[in-house]
């Protein structure tokens, strides 16, 4: 019968717990032997530590905005069409212009809060 692997927070509790009983408690906390003793056990326990190296890139305003006015276009392209009595077209340009406005609000709300989302 083999144990659960620990999750990162235990891992790390111990590695503290350890340093703590280990440590004469009235030396200064020295954080590089705190962080070196977290890293033994973080690597001991399975976990690779490495940087987060992809790349971060947030909607721009100005593509935001443009997604805006080529909807705003499609939208009124759409109009003429229906107007025309050309209702596939007017079908089409409406699906498009949907389809332009919602990736526009999820740009905009992925910049509102600060996040990633491609």
């Amino acid at each position: 019968m083999t144990t659960p692997p620990r999750g990162h927070r235990d891992v790390i509790e111990a590695a503290l717990t350890d340093w703590w009983i280990t440590t004469d408690p009235s030396e200064p906390f020295h954080s590089p032997a705190v962080a070196e003793q977290v890293e033994t056990y973080l690597l001991d326990g399975g976990y690779v530590i490495a940087p987060d190296t992809r790349k971060t890139t947030m909607p721009k305003r100005r593509t935001i905005i443009a997604t805006l006015l080529v909807a705003l276009i499609c939208c009124t392209g759409t109009g003429f069409a229906a107007a025309d009595g050309r209702w596939t077209w007017a079908a089409f340009g409406a699906t498009v212009t949907v389809l332009l406005v919602v990736d526009a609000a999820r740009d905009h709300s992925a910049r509102r809060h600060a996040r990633d989302r491609r």
